[in-house]
């Protein structure tokens, strides 16, 4: 089991997240334009939703574009914020939510950062254990085969572990420093691509060149300006899934009180008049068949014995009995357990007398 060091749980719960400055921001918007048709743009860290809202004002976007933003968010008062900035809004935690594969064209993502403590995590494990590699790990199936990836993370994160994992599920990846220097921020652009299993010369060169930014070996460069550097493809408008697994009891009954659940439906549910008649048989019916529809509770009503008294049938039911037949077979006797189904009707005595109102069964 891992779990979040102390210091950096009370850095990111109480004061801060670290949102991604403005002017980062805005050279970010310069690098990337939006192709017409439907798009969505999620951002699983929103914070207060400013960088999502920032990115929706500035980005290019040709005529008939259409944009969707989606956000998750752990603290309230920040989700409270975000909320009317974005289309829809989680607030949860990330890991606890639902989020379709391949529903999104554009993915921001200026996680936490921080390492993980794990008692039982191996050595490959550990290389993996810090925030901003396992929030990348969750997010990332989200965006489209051929979305664009915007990574806002330090620059030490890209130790040779992450950055072969980089370079197995995106293509085009760039690298360059955030305007502000407070947190040795870069921000790493790419466009999906399943590539696992290719070790192609090209992609040793790129997990060689993110390792150097990582180590310090390499410095990256400023974020260009006057220049396209990616274009968003637009996705299929269809119905995705959005949604928290683990909603808090506010949240329930908030729902509950929206949906009433079944019981606005229950005259409708449990209303005998919206029954379905049952049709008449053609011919008259077997003794068999006619044990069935009495035990099924099919028919019901008025009916008079042998003896002359009428009942008032209630309800049917069927009892299941073992009937011993023996037969002589030579010089052996042979006997033959048979099972059988025992129609059993109950129903109300309504003739006149001392039995009046009594429940009766009828084998």
């Amino acid at each position: 089991m891992a779990v979040m060091h102390p210091r950096v749980a009370g850095n990111y719960l109480k004061d801060g997240y670290y949102p991604t400055d403005e002017a980062t921001l805005s050279k970010l918007a310069r690098l990337l334009v939006c192709l017409p048709g439907h798009h969505r743009f999620l951002d699983p860290c929103c914070g207060e939703g400013l960088a999502m809202a920032q990115l929706l004002r500035e980005i290019e976007g040709e005529a008939d574009c259409q944009i969707d933003s989606f956000g998750v968010e752990l603290d309230a008062k920040r989700a409270a914020l975000a909320k009317p900035r974005l289309h829809r809004l989680l607030h949860s935690n990330v890991f606890d939510t639902v989020i379709g594969p391949g529903s999104q064209s554009f993915l921001f993502l200026n996680p936490p950062y921080g390492d993980l403590v794990g008692d039982q995590l191996g050595k490959t494990q550990r290389a993996m254990a810090r925030l901003e590699i396992q929030f990348t790990r969750r997010v990332l199936p989200t965006l489209k085969r051929g979305g664009i990836l915007a990574l806002v993370i330090p620059s030490t994160s890209l130790t040779p572990a992450f950055s072969r994992f980089l370079s197995e599920r995106l293509d085009d990846v760039r690298v360059f420093r955030a305007e502000t220097d407070r947190f040795k921020q870069v921000v790493l652009l790419g466009v999906k691509h399943d590539q696992r299993g290719k070790a192609t010369e090209q992609r040793q060169h790129l997990i060689e060149h993110l390792t150097q930014i990582g180590q310090g070996e390499r410095q990256a460069g400023p974020m260009p300006e006057g220049v396209t550097l990616y274009q968003i493809a637009p996705l299929s408008p269809q119905p995705f899934r959005f949604e928290k697994v683990c909603p808090s009891v506010d949240e329930l009954r908030e729902a509950f009180e929206a949906h009433q659940g079944l019981w606005p439906t229950f005259d409708l549910t449990f209303d005998k008049r919206s029954r379905h008649s049952v049709p008449r048989p053609l011919k008259r019916l077997s003794p068999w068949h006619l044990s069935l529809s009495l035990a099924a509770g099919q028919v019901a009503g008025r009916v008079v014995s042998n003896d002359g008294k009428t009942q008032l049938l209630v309800k049917g039911g069927t009892q299941k009995v073992q009937k011993t037949q023996t037969q002589v077979e030579g010089d052996q006797v042979v006997t033959t357990k048979v099972d059988q189904f025992v129609p059993l009707i109950r129903a109300i005595h309504i003739t006149s007398g001392p039995a009046f109102g009594q429940i009766v069964v009828i084998r």
